[in-house]
């Protein structure tokens, strides 16, 4: 019974002093360690940092809310809510690796979450982890990406080459499958990473990518890509673009080309179009702004579909209505082409054109991010489908004396789903105009 309450009594006091141990270096890691750790991570960072608590338990130490702040501090660039490093006695003494678990949970500017398991050896300078990506904004449709970092050391070095670190990225999922190779390099005091990228494939209900490259440069906190090149809907896409990672609402530039898409393909395979239509698309796009702020969107580009077969849409029905002539709610326009703008949410068009063999639209107005109407549309109809409309009937014989053509305008708003339609023929005005010169020229003739 003794031994027994003598052996009960060696186990509280042992319980005792861990928990005295622990508490004791708690106590510690929170007045002393803290201010230490941060003023390293600052001095290695360059840029402030914050730990909200540090925590020794038997297992393992905790690191909560450690904040790293961008360049200006003006506000925290990554958050990480939980940092678990699981040290063991045997990794230390012998192998020299180091175990942890980490999340990092949603900040001001980076609403993410990324699980992580990996290691670090101290020897190599090789650390190697595997993460689980959820909820990153704008690439929702991409789902949760599972994936790997290894940063090490270059191996092969040739001769008087200075020592290099390598930097590789995967990322996996059904709808994704990349890997960026890259080095970190000291350019005049300053740190980048410059490497390649290789995807064979991005895969979302909206777009489709294949067989991608491109070099890639993280100069700061401002990610490059130059020369990227894709195929795209069995045609090419090729883009120069920049973010600027170190904001709260990351500003962008793209400047991108698409030649000899085929449009069927992506009528087909993109939940963006709801009918299938064909042709071949060529187009030059040029875009800034901030992401997720719409309103701060500007841009140009030309597009050009060729060789098509478009649209029998509801929107293009109801200028046939509109003008009393059924005929033309069959038309197929087998070329569009034409320059738009984006600016103060809304598309914006000159003088963009619908080309078919028996008419052309010419559009000049806009369509708004929120699908509403404000645009006119120049109409140039030939005789075989102004000789269906009654509306037209008594002026036809003039019109295609005069041009061969009718002339007329018809005014669209509301929105796309529920549009109106308002006809003004504005080109017998001008056809008159012109009979009456030529009357005049041949009166005076026979003076």
């Amino acid at each position: 019974m003794r031994k027994k309450n003598l052996l009960l009594n060696l186990v509280i006091i042992f319980a005792c002093m861990a928990v005295v141990l622990i508490s004791s270096s708690n106590i510690f890691l929170r007045i002393k360690a803290i201010p230490i750790l941060q003023e390293k991570l600052t001095d290695g960072l360059k840029r402030k940092t914050e730990i909200g608590a540090l925590k020794f338990t038997l297992k393992d130490i905790v690191i909560r809310d450690l904040v790293i702040w961008n360049v200006t501090s003006e506000h925290p660039l990554y958050h990480f809510k939980e940092l678990k490093i699981r040290p063991s006695i045997q990794a230390f003494v012998f192998e020299k690796k180091l175990k942890f678990r980490s999340e990092l949970s949603p900040t001001k500017n980076f609403k993410a979450k990324i699980d992580a398991i990996g290691s670090y050896n101290f020897k190599t300078s090789d650390l190697f982890i595997k993460f689980r990506l959820r909820d990153v904004p704008y690439i929702e449709d991409l789902g949760t990406l599972y994936g790997t970092v290894r940063l090490y050391k270059k191996s092969d070095l040739k001769k008087d080459e200075a020592p290099t670190d390598l930097l590789d990225i995967t990322f996996t999922s059904p709808k994704i499958l990349l890997a960026a190779n890259s080095s970190i390099i000291n350019n005049q005091g300053k740190t980048e990473i410059r490497g390649k990228i290789l995807a064979p494939f991005i895969k979302t209900d909206k777009y489709r990518f294949l067989s991608i490259n491109s070099d890639v440069a993280l100069v700061g906190d401002k990610l490059y890509f130059y020369h990227l090149g894709a195929k795209f809907y069995k045609g090419i896409f090729r883009m120069d673009s920049y973010i600027d990672l170190d904001n709260p609402i990351p500003p962008f530039a793209i400047n991108a080309t698409i030649d000899n898409m085929d449009v069927y393909d992506f009528s087909t395979n993109s939940t963006l179009v709801d009918r299938n239509v064909n042709g071949l698309c060529n187009a030059n796009i040029k875009l800034k702004g901030a992401i997720g702020v719409t309103n701060s969107l500007y841009g140009k580009s030309w597009i050009e579909i060729k060789n098509a077969n478009l649209w029998e849409t509801s929107f293009f029905k109801g200028i046939a209505k509109a003008l009393f002539i059924p005929k033309l709610q069959g038309v197929v326009f087998t070329d569009a082409f034409g320059a738009l703008q984006i600016k103060n949410n809304r598309f914006y068009a000159e003088n963009f054109k619908l080309v078919s063999k028996e008419m052309e639209l010419v559009i000049k107005g806009s369509l708004g991010f929120d699908d509403t109407v404000d645009a006119g549309i120049k109409i140039r109809l030939k005789k075989e489908l102004i000789q269906e409309s009654a509306w037209f009937s008594k002026l036809s014989s003039l019109l295609l004396e005069s041009a061969g053509w009718f002339i007329g305008n018809v005014k669209v708003s509301g929105t796309t789903q529920d549009p109106v339609f308002t006809v003004t023929p504005v080109g017998v005005g001008n056809i008159l105009d012109k009979v009456k010169k030529t009357i005049d020229k041949v009166i005076d003739g026979l003076k």
